[in-house]
Formats: C-alpha cells, structure tokens, sequence
C-alpha cells in the first residue's frame, strides 16, 4: 500500500493545490449557474468539496454564491440601474444566489 495522499487529500491540504482547486470550483460552478439556476447548486457543492473542514465548505460556498450574484450584476450592464426598483424579483435572485449554493455545501458534509 502506498503512504500517499489522496489527490482530494491533496487539494485539501497542499496551500498551491488548494489556491487552484477553490478557484477552478469557482470558476466552473459559475459558469453552469450561467447556463441554468442548478448550478448555483454546483457551484457550492464543489466550492465546498475542496474545503478541508465542513465549516470552511460552508463558507466557500457562499462565497461562490457571492461571485455569481457579482457574475450577474455585471452581466447586467446599463440595466442594472434599474435592479433596486424591482423588489420582489430582486429579493428572489439573492435569496437563490445564497440559499441554493448553501444547499450545494452538503455535498461536503456528506462527503467528509
């Protein structure tokens, strides 16, 4: 039997592996919440996977959350101004652009 990490050991562990394995999670989680609103689902599960605690995945998927919330304002454009006349909807995309990577984060909790 070999004494070597596993590479999921690995992304958790080593500084330089981790650095790219959470912006790569990032990266390929928002672009599939581009596509469809699933991958904010993505987006935090494999933000979260690459924590090495449950608490530390919790917080990576919010931050994927984040990034895809800023990912659409810019997407946006001009139109952005007139995003805080329209509440309702509003409270809507921030809610799921929070809550659904959150739910993603179990992947990390089941995974552990």
């Amino acid at each position: 039997m070999s004494d070597a990490p596993s590479p999921v050991e690995r992304v958790r562990t080593e500084p330089r592996a981790h650095a790219v394995a959470v912006v790569a999670a990032a990266a390929v989680g928002v672009a599939f919440a581009s596509v469809h609103w699933l991958g904010l689902i993505a987006a935090g599960a494999l933000a979260s996977l690459v924590a090495p605690t449950v608490r530390r995945g919790v917080a990576y998927a919010l931050g994927a959350g984040v990034v895809a919330l800023a990912a659409f304002a810019v997407s946006l454009g001009p139109a952005a101004a007139a995003v805080p006349g329209m509440r309702p909807i509003t409270y809507v995309a921030v809610g799921a652009g929070l809550a659904l990577p959150l739910f993603g984060s179990l992947a990390r909790a089941v995974a552990t």
